[in-house]
């Protein structure tokens, strides 16, 4: 799975993408918003994990113009201000999840793999319904075959 981690602070971002490594995530990091939502454009990630404080662009911002780009991206809040204001502000644009640092990582790690199994579970659908509109298109052609065939007996 594609992250973006994005954070002012370099040392946390080191250490986030260090302590995800072992996990399989391809981490990328980003100590500026705007950095990262150019990122994004270019090639959207599977998850944005943002802090709440930054300089310029805020998580909040960067949250709203991601989900312009995509409305169903996943975007995970962290931020040492973990008051209900900023809570609720994140949850109604639509942040995926909200975490307060310093991070329980194995609660943190947990809704990474949630968004995980969502993601597998959406390209599973797309693999399915491709294969179900093959074998739709397959059976109509049959079917219109059928029925030439049966329409030339009749003239018979």
């Amino acid at each position: 799975m594609r992250v973006i981690l994005v954070d002012d602070e370099l040392p946390i971002l080191e250490s986030l993408k260090s302590a995800l490594r072992p996990t399989g995530f391809e981490c990328e990091t980003y100590q500026s918003a705007s950095t990262a939502l150019e990122a994004y454009r270019e090639a959207a990630s599977d998850v944005v994990i943002t802090d709440f404080m930054m300089p310029g662009m805020n998580g909040i911002e960067l949250l709203k113009a991601i989900r312009t780009i995509n409305p169903e991206a996943y975007v995970i809040i962290l931020t040492g201000y973990a008051d209900i204001e900023n809570a609720i502000a994140a949850v109604n644009n639509g942040a995926y999840a909200f975490f307060r640092k310093p991070l329980d990582f194995r609660d943190f790690l947990g809704t990474l793999r949630k968004i995980e199994e969502q993601i597998e579970g959406k390209r599973q659908k797309e693999v399915d319904m491709d294969r179900f509109m093959a074998e739709y298109a397959r059976l109509k052609t049959a079917f219109d075959s059928l029925q030439q065939i049966v329409k030339k007996m009749r003239g018979i």
